[in-house]
Parts: structure tokens; sequence; C-alpha cells
């Protein structure tokens, strides 16, 4: 732009004694170089109004540029931070679910033989009654209770006392289908759920865990503890009678006491 204005004021000068020559008169107005000499201030004032115009045009954008950039960076941040929260919440949430788990498997099983515990045998046993009456299906209930345990604690240890308990769940589990439901529910009194059994398979059952239980010679660890370990048990199966699972069950444990008042090592039916 300056380039184009220095051409022509080089040009103006050239011009300026031909233009002397040829003056207007006096009453002819402005003289004919004046005349050149605004029309090249008014266009070198236009190049420069111009440059100056381009150069804030070019300053803004500069300015906004920057800030896009200072605009994407923070954005950036901004998103980490956010991807960073999401990947904590949902480790969290995982946390929690886990926990919860958890606790509903504490709150179904035995602490000591990890066997399903009392609540768990009651709402298996509540499903199955409900099942079994609709469907008229077979179900037993054997409950069973470890013959002298009192006499273990006290001749040798609670702590050889409950590895009996820990021995007698593992037999449970041994004998049992994966449909049954093996379960302690306190002290050395225990149970199992026989689902889709009769009374003659559940019978053959009791009696095969009592020949378990003459056979295992694992009852203790080291040179101490019982040689052997009996139960008694008392075995129950789906009447017409029983009209809610407590029925069902009161009638087991009645067969029980007979079976220990018989002595014991002995499986009654009720």
């Amino acid at each position: 732009m300056f380039g184009l204005a220095a051409m022509l004021l080089a040009s103006l000068a050239a011009s300026l004694p031909v233009a002397a020559q040829v003056s207007q008169p006096a009453s002819s107005g402005i003289p004919w170089a004046w005349a050149w000499i605004g029309l090249l201030l008014v266009l070198v004032a236009g190049i420069a109004a111009g440059w100056m115009s381009g150069a804030g045009e070019r300053r803004e954008s500069l300015r906004l540029g920057i800030q896009l950039d200072e605009c994407s960076a923070e954005l950036q941040r901004q998103a980490r931070q956010l991807l960073a929260a999401s990947r904590e919440r949902d480790e969290f949430a995982a946390q929690l679910e886990q926990q919860s788990l958890e606790f509903a498997r504490q709150a179904h099983e035995d602490g000591l033989t990890a066997l399903p515990n009392g609540r768990a045998f009651d709402e298996h046993l509540a499903q199955n009654f409900s099942r079994s009456k609709r469907h008229g299906q077979p179900l037993s209930l054997l409950l069973l209770d470890l013959d002298h345990l009192r006499q273990i604690n006290e001749s040798w240890s609670h702590a050889m006392g409950d590895g009996v308990l820990i021995e007698t769940a593992k037999l449970l589990r041994a004998v049992s289908r994966t449909s049954d439901l093996p379960a302690r529910l306190g002290g050395d009194l225990f149970a199992l759920v026989l689902t889709d059994t009769n009374q003659e398979g559940a019978w053959t059952l009791s009696q095969r865990l009592h020949s378990a239980f003459a056979r295992h010679g694992q009852w203790y660890s080291g040179d101490v503890g019982p040689n052997y370990v009996t139960f008694s048990a008392g075995l129950v199966t789906l009447g017409n009678q029983d009209e809610a699972p407590a029925q069902l069950f009161q009638r087991a444990d009645r067969a029980l006491y007979l079976a220990k008042h018989a002595g014991g090592a002995r499986t009654t039916l009720g």
C-alpha cells in the first residue's frame, strides 16, 4: 500500500513542471497540481485507513483465537474431570453392589459352617412348601441333632465341638443333592429340606447319612478328640394335614424328640 503511494508521489513530482506551464488563470480555482496532491492525500489516507482496519481485524482475530484455545483447553479439562468423576461413581456403585451381596450372603449364611442359616431355611421351606402344595409334588424334611455334643465340649474343648459341627456340615453337603437344602438352625441342630422326595427316598438318604457318620474318621485334628459322632433325626413328608410350613416343622421336631429319647443314633418317622 505504501509502495503505491510512493509511485503516485513520484508521478506527481514529474508532472509538476508541466503543470506549472499550463496553469489555469487565477479565476479557475485550485491549481491543477494541488488537486493532484489532494487526490493523493485522500488515496493515502484511504490506504492507511484500510491497513489500520486490517491490522485491527488481525488483532481481533488473534485475540479470538487465543480465547478459543483457552476455551478448548478448559473444556478438555472439564471433560477429564467428568470422566474421572464418572469412573469414581461407577467404582463406588460396584463397591456398594458387592457390599450388598456380601451383606445378603452373611444374612443367610451360618458363620461357623458356611451352611444356610435359619433365615435361609425358613425362606426355602416356605417356597417349596407352597410349590409342593400347588403342584402335588412330594416334599420331605429331616431334622437332626448331634448326640452328646455337650460331652465333647466338656471333655475336650468348645473348639473341638466347633470342629465336629464343621465336619457335620461337610457330610450334609456330601449326601445332599443340588436341589436339597442343608442348613444349620443353631447349636447342634441341623436340617435337610428334600425337594421332590417321598418318604422312602428321604429314609434312604437318612440311612446313608448315618453310614457316612460312622465311616468318618476326621472328627478331630491331632491326637485327641471323639472317635465317632452320631446323630438323632426326625423325618416327615408333606401330608394333607400340613397347612403351613410350621406344621411340617413341628411334626419333624416331635419325631426328633422321640429319636433322642429312644437312645439316639437313629431316625424316627413322624
